[in-house]
């Protein structure tokens, strides 16, 4: 579950923004497109369908910001590895610069979910995607000027990741200015289908930019960079934090600086006061443990009875196929059943699914079992991230989404070494068993645990949201 994203590892949920509404300007704008302010007030009023997503030009903005982000970063997941081959000829250092560089997101992401909550979230994206598009163009300069080493490639990854845990997960904590509360949890599942093209273009795109030469994904992601602050600066909402008293965004001063330690805390205190959101934590961090470990696991046992590389990729490729799919249908869902109820079939479909991987022996039953898995996953974030983007509130935004995403990412280290000492333990039987009971053990917190079980169908979210705030 997360707002999930393929991006080199399987991550659910983990990625999320709050409450947040439109300024004036859109009000007004909204109302002329849609025959809504121009009733006199002598006149009843009577209920209007909110505008559908691809309507709205701020929600077509938002996602041309985020997605030109999202692909950048898919690009760099394959070239930064490959570069690091290129220059030190050996897996190990390559290893040591990805895990330098993840470690440094890892990081970053409390520091940056703070910074969401303090600051206009537009200037946020703007510098954001400055410094990536610095950063990019640096990494290309080197190469061209012939000085890049393994030193000088660890210390740029370094910075690239760094840069990415504190402004990547901006976009989101905006999203809700933009999208209304009843519409969130489509905006969730049409961000699935996205993640899910990024994943199946992103690798090949970037082996051919890759192939045209070195520097050019890394150029690629400079002009990416330079699209996302542009569609920024396109949308007309209000994106600043809310204030600490509960009004819209720019009603008041951002939330006032009361040390770092002590507001990136207060993101996890206030996901732990709610008991239904204690219940998304708890189950999103063991969902993505044992999720990741047995693709791990897969990548590994395949590789070691002697698969292509080549065969080993339709892996990835099926991951992104069942996210595409069970995108489409999620949109459609979310609207219709209740949360509680969608998220514990989609996590029940999820454990099922893995547990036939022990016993799936060619690679075309490997890759249906995971397709069939993953496609769960779009229907599990549109519920329960949709309804975390009705839930917190604007001024907490971005504490909160970091929150999450430490647990969620906090897990995904793990994986390879929970896949890689399980398979050598037990072999390939044996790994998946395991794993496919962790994503049960997910499955059966999210079925008994009563908070989560409770949440109603998306329409209902606020009014829900509001009552679990009085108690």
């Amino acid at each position: 579950m997360k707002a999930h994203r393929v991006r080199g590892d399987v991550q659910l949920p983990g990625e999320v923004g709050g409450a947040g509404m439109v300024d004036g300007a859109q009000d007004r704008d909204d109302a002329a497109a849609y025959g809504r302010g121009t009733r006199s007030p002598a006149q009843p009023a009577t209920p209007v369908r909110a505008p559908g997503l691809w309507r709205r030009a701020d929600y077509r903005w938002w996602l041309t910001t985020d997605t030109s982000t999202a692909f950048g970063r898919a690009l760099l997941g394959l070239a930064v590895p490959l570069l690091a081959l290129y220059v030190t000829g050996s897996p190990g250092q390559a290893g040591v610069v990805g895990a330098v560089g993840a470690t440094g997101r890892v990081l970053a992401t409390i520091p940056g979910g703070v910074l969401t909550d303090r600051h206009d979230r537009r200037r946020l994206i703007l510098l954001g995607a400055t410094l990536g598009t610095l950063l990019a163009v640096a990494l290309a300069a080197v190469q061209l000027a012939g000085v890049l080493d393994f030193w000088l490639l660890v210390a740029l990854n370094l910075l690239m990741n760094v840069r990415s845990g504190l402004f990547d997960a901006v976009p989101n904590a905006a999203l809700p200015a933009v999208v209304e509360s009843e519409r969130r949890g489509s905006a969730v599942a049409a961000n699935q289908g996205r993640d899910a093209v990024v994943s199946l273009a992103g690798g090949p795109v970037g082996g051919v930019l890759m192939g045209i030469g070195h520097v050019v994904p890394f150029l690629g992601t400079a002009v990416l960079h330079v699209l996302s602050a542009v569609a920024a600066l396109r949308i007309r909402a209000d994106l600043r934090p809310a204030p600490e008293d509960g009004g819209g965004p720019g009603a008041g001063a951002p939330t006032e600086a009361t040390g770092l330690l002590r507001e990136a805390w207060a993101g996890f205190a206030w996901l732990a006061h709610r008991p239904e959101l204690r219940g998304l934590m708890a189950v999103s961090t063991i969902l993505n443990l044992g999720i990741n470990a047995a693709i791990t696991a897969v990548v590994f046992g395949l590789q070691q009875r002697g698969e292509a590389p080549s065969a080993i990729g339709l892996v990835s490729a099926s991951v992104g196929l069942g996210l595409l799919a069970g995108s489409l249908v999620a949109t459609v869902l979310v609207q219709r059943v209740p949360t509680g109820l969608l998220s514990g079939v989609g996590l029940l479909t999820m454990a099922g699914a893995t547990a036939f991987l022990p016993v799936a022996g060619s690679l075309p039953a490997v890759c249906a079992v995971l397709a069939v898995s993953m496609a769960a996953a779009p229907v599990i974030n549109a519920g329960l991230l949709g309804y975390l983007l009705v839930a917190v509130p604007s001024r907490l935004l971005g504490r909160a989404s970091s929150a999450l995403d430490v647990l969620a990412l906090g897990a995904v280290p793990l994986a390879p070494l929970l896949a890689g000492f399980s398979y050598t333990a037990w072999g390939w039987s044996g790994v998946l068993g395991a794993c496919a009971g962790l994503c049960g053990v997910a499955a059966v917190l999210a079925i008994t645990h009563r908070g989560l079980r409770s949440l109603p169908v998306a329409a209902r979210w606020p009014d829900h949201a509001a009552r679990s705030d009085r108690r």
